[in-house]
């Protein structure tokens, strides 16, 4: 190694090309080498020595410096960085850290015509006890509904019975029944529904009664027929969670009103609510940081996925597709379109931010759809889709190293990086048990097996059985989101 005792790496600002870091038992020979060299002299070198004393003071604070010069020089690369040092390289290329988000839930208020529910009601989860909060007033209203319950409360032979519901985007459904012989309430419900059905309305009836809901979020205006009247009326608001961080929001579980007034009655969210995230860790800012440069571009699926990750305040991760043939694929896109799948995130902003990257002349794929007004004043419908989620279940059984110790919350510690690994994997990816082993190995000590096994559901309240489990890595399609949750993995230390 060269002489390097001189050199001051503060002078450099980085290490130098060719010198590597000097730690303190080499500076305190290099401190040693330099004195006798210079005075000639032999003296005590011992660390309980006076002279000893006197070197390993000036060895320290040298050491110091050292190692000052490799911090700084780490903290200017984004490999290297971590903590707001990584915030600060990442930020050269247009990329921010995301922090913790709330989860967000479509909620439907019912009540009678006309009633005002102001933003700031609050609603609470059956199984999760998390309160929610509405985040703009909403009206429930038969011309801004989110779920309605139809009644066709007679059967008069030659009478029309008709029901039609107005969507965004010029979105029209009208059906039409004349009544025969023979027809009953209940025939003439099932009549109607069936002619109803559509891929932006979820129709189901009972008896003489038809449900008609949406489960975007987007509210529709009804009109109908005499003969046919309306039982219940729900209109859609967005709900925000009070606490940061993962919650799981099942179907029909915000049904507990906390702030009651008159002419509000009940609530439910028809669809699975938006889970929140935590703050992106350094690992995951790190992977993300390739795609900054694309932020800066348009028209390709790097930058379309870069620019919604980047701009759409509450989406949590997001995949893009094409279709560039002239064909219909095998996922069902027609031809010459994009399909993003984006989980979180306002369903306007999203259609705004696609129709601004997006090529122009491509058409966008999906079951939400979004008015968007370009700056000539013309209307275009944007498409995207929801993902829907797999909720995943894992046992982990570790055999214990004995010659390190296992911590002991190492069964707490396995489940919050199994949660935190999994739920970073994003739209469409499978669910790989290797991918597993290095947070965990790196995190936990005194472990020389992890076995993992893993089942899936699309229900979170349905628990597996114990033959469900197996080590083979799990498929997710490509309009799936794997959702990990701590009450969903079990741990067996041996």
């Amino acid at each position: 190694m060269s002489d390097t005792s001189s050199i001051n790496p503060l002078d450099y600002g980085v290490l130098p090309t060719g010198f590597s870091r000097m730690r303190l038992p080499e500076i305190r020979q290099a401190i040693i080498d330099s004195l006798q060299a210079k005075t000639q002299l032999t003296f005590e070198t011992r660390p309980d020595s006076i002279t000893g004393q006197f070197i390993d003071v000036f060895a320290e604070r040298e050491a110091t410096i050292w190692e000052l010069a490799q911090a700084v020089y780490h903290a200017m690369y984004p490999i290297s960085a971590f903590g707001v040092n990584l915030d600060h390289s990442v930020a050269f290329a247009g990329v921010t850290r995301l922090f913790a988000l709330q989860s967000l839930v479509w909620v439907n208020m019912y009540g009678t015509q006309g009633t005002v529910i102001a933003a700031g009601a609050v609603v609470r989860s059956e199984t999760s006890r998390e309160d929610f909060v509405l985040q703009e007033d909403v009206t429930i209203d038969v011309n801004a509904a989110g779920h309605i319950q139809f009644s066709v409360d007679t059967a008069v032979v030659g009478n029309t019975y008709s029901i039609t519901l107005y969507g965004p985007g010029g979105d029209v459904i009208l059906d039409r029944y004349i009544a025969v012989a023979g027809d009953t309430n209940v025939i003439i419900a099932n009549k109607l529904s069936d002619q109803l059905i559509s891929a932006n309305y979820v129709v189901t009836t009972d008896a003489n009664t038809i449900h008609v809901y949406r489960v975007d979020g987007i509210s529709f205006q009804a009109l109908y027929s005499a003969g046919i009247s309306i039982i219940l009326l729900g209109s859609t608001g967005l709900y925000k969670a009070v606490n940061y961080g993962t919650i799981e929001i099942p179907v029909n579980d915000i049904t507990q009103i906390v702030t009651t007034q008159t002419g509000w009655d009940s609530a439910n969210n028809v669809t699975v609510g938006q889970s929140g995230r935590d703050v992106e860790t350094d690992d995951q800012l790190r992977q993300r940081y390739t795609n900054g440069v694309y932020l800066l571009g348009a028209a390709t699926l790097q930058s379309i996925q870069a620019n919604l990750e980047n701009n759409i305040l509450g989406l949590i991760n997001v995949s893009v597709y094409e279709n560039d043939t002239g064909q219909p694929d095998a996922d069902g896109r027609p031809p010459h379109t994009i399909e993003v799948v984006a989980n979180g995130g306002d369903p306007q902003s999203i259609g705004e931010e696609i129709y601004r990257v997006k090529s122009a002349g491509i058409d966008t794929y999906g079951d939400v759809q979004i008015d968007v007004s370009d700056s000539a004043g013309y209307n275009h419908v944007i498409r995207f889709n929801r993902p829907i989620p797999v909720y995943i279940w894992a046992n982990v059984q570790v055999t214990k190293y004995s010659e390190e110790i296992f911590p002991g919350n190492g069964s707490d510690l396995i489940k919050q990086i199994m949660v935190d690994t999994g739920n970073a994997f994003g739209v469409g990816k499978d669910i790989i048990h290797q991918r597993f082993m290095g947070p965990l190995y790196s995190q936990i000590s005194g472990m020389s097996s992890i076995i993992i096994s893993t089942a899936i559901t699309y229900d979170s309240t349905i628990t597996p059985a114990l033959g469900d489990y197996t080590a083979d890595n799990k498929s997710i399609a490509i309009r799936e989101l794997s959702r990990f949750s701590i009450d969903r993995i079990s741990v067996v230390i041996i």
